[in-house]
């Protein structure tokens, strides 16, 4: 049960807060305008440089707070049923779905991490972690299709799984790293560098 709402969860949480600038803006901004342009085509998916390692995790905050707004719906659950007098081991269950949606979070980073920073020769050579892995490299191209990183079961049944790239593959443009630029902490740092250096020369 937890690893089924753990799909869908993520599902939404990616489509709905990852790529609308909903709020926080941040999440937003972070992922689709920075993540997504740095890492985007077949020559870029991979992370080469500095830069493109800004977004590739969450904030050290986002397991606690996902965990958490996960749980919010079986607490109402346990308050209804303690509320009709229904004996349920409330307890153990929230502990067990807290665990879970903790696991598929850490598989999340982890495996999204190893994806686009391959380090762990034999995770990625394994059949199941190549078939994710060519499940998001195809969201990265086509944002609309494969949200799911872990367990694709909610882009299959909600009608957004892809399993081929329709077009011809392409090389990403210069104009992504611009965008990405305009919207990065790196893009930040180097601005700031450069009005230092036209400060240093009047």
């Amino acid at each position: 049960m937890g690893i089924v709402q753990a799909s869908y969860f993520e599902w939404v949480y990616h489509r709905y807060w990852l790529h609308r600038p909903w709020l926080p803006p941040q999440m937003f901004t972070a992922h689709t305008l920075v993540h997504h342009q740095l890492c985007k085509h077949d020559d870029t998916f991979h992370v080469h440089d500095e830069e493109q390692e800004e977004a590739l995790t969450f904030q050290w905050w986002g397991g606690p707070l996902l965990v958490a707004v996960n749980l919010v719906p079986w607490l109402g659950v346990w308050w209804g049923m303690s509320a009709a007098g229904v004996a349920f081991p409330y307890v153990a269950c929230l502990i067990t779905i807290a665990a879970t949606i903790l696991v598929y979070y850490a598989a999340y980073e982890g495996f999204h991490y190893l994806m686009h920073r391959p380090m762990i020769g034999w995770i990625e050579r394994s059949a199941p972690f190549r078939f994710i892995e060519k499940h998001h490299r195809l969201h990265h191209v086509h944002m609309g299709k494969n949200f799911n990183v872990v367990l694709p079961l909610a882009d299959l049944t909600l009608g957004t799984l892809i399993l081929r790239d329709p077009e011809p593959s392409r090389p990403t443009t210069p104009a992504a790293r611009e965008i990405a630029r305009r919207h990065s902490q790196y893009g930040k740092k180097l601005r700031e560098e450069q009005t230092a250096v036209g400060s240093d020369q009047q």
